[in-house]
């Protein structure tokens, strides 16, 4: 299965976390301006992130790239209700995690209007599976099986690494929401893969 699961003064701390709100502050509103460039410093520390949670959604490369090309399209146009200084991370996770689920909807209702009119394929045999892939299909079908807002939970979690408080700011819930969401969400992963990839000693339903 996959795998998810020096010290400066007090004074010289201070700067360097003025300094960067200070940094972000001013490519914030460069950007607001339509600096381009400054938007791409804003969002290019977070892209491997951003892919991790559109790929862990939705599975297929071209996908996962289109999801995250629409989330940074729609960030930049909500980019002015965003607060400097808060987390721009949680900001933009919570629009990729949505805006996957969006294009994977889609997507299946295309295929199953494609596939009416054809014969079906033959579905492989589990052993033709590698172990990684059938693994990454069971989480994506537990998570399928979730639902929305623990599903979220659990993406902004495990693949943004989000702390509960940024969780919280990103899906407008409680602290202690964000936590029991993902206690709920992360036992019901737990059970449904124990279940889907029958690991010896764990209890299917």
């Amino acid at each position: 299965m996959n795998h998810w699961l020096l010290s400066l003064s007090a004074s010289a701390d201070s700067c360097d976390n003025g300094a960067g709100l200070s940094i972000e502050h001013e490519l914030v509103s460069r950007a607001l301006e339509g600096d381009g460039r400054a938007f791409q410093s804003l969002v290019e520390p977070h892209l491997n992130m951003l892919y991790r949670i559109a790929s862990r959604a939705c599975g297929q490369r071209a996908l996962s790239e289109d999801a995250v090309q629409e989330a940074l399209t729609i960030a930049f146009t909500r980019l002015a209700s965003y607060e400097a200084g808060t987390s721009l991370k949680a900001f933009l996770a919570s629009i990729a995690v949505k805006r996957a689920r969006t294009l994977l909807r889609s997507e299946r209702r295309r295929r199953g209007y494609e596939e009416k009119g054809q014969p079906s394929e033959r579905v492989p045999e589990p052993s033709e599976l590698l172990e990684t892939e059938q693994s990454a299909r069971a989480i994506r079908a537990a998570l399928e099986a979730m639902p929305d807002k623990r599903r979220e939970v659990a993406l902004l979690r495990l693949d943004a690494n989000l702390s509960y408080a940024e969780i919280a700011a990103a899906l407008g819930t409680t602290e202690g929401s964000a936590r029991v969401l993902a206690h709920l969400a992360l036992s019901e992963l737990k059970s449904r893969l124990a279940a889907e990839l029958g690991h010896p000693g764990e209890p299917s339903r």
